[in-house]
């Protein structure tokens, strides 16, 4: 049985705000920077209004940038695309 290696084994401020930066870059390049913006506003509100939980942000963190950047640009309501991020990372309540 293989096990897979989690990428980080603590989450900080700086890891986390590294990866919204990376997210949003990939959402630059690919669609545009007012579109990348407005694309990845779910998911810093999520996490700036103190919603996400430790462990949503260490699961976060094992994803790529780019594949988050792909569910966000998937548009929707704010609470559509969180949820699209929580099923996506493998997160439960």
């Amino acid at each position: 049985m293989m096990t897979i290696k989690p990428r980080y084994t603590s989450v900080s401020n700086t890891m986390v705000d590294d990866f919204v930066y990376r997210t949003c870059l990939y959402g630059i390049q690919k669609y545009g920077y007012d579109i990348a913006q407005t694309d990845v506003d779910p998911l810093r509100w999520y996490i700036s209004t103190g919603r996400a939980s430790t462990q949503f942000l260490g699961l976060l963190l094992q994803k790529k940038p780019y594949m988050i950047a792909r569910k966000l640009h998937e548009g929707g309501s704010v609470q559509e695309a969180v949820d699209r991020i929580k099923k996506y990372i493998g997160f439960t309540e």
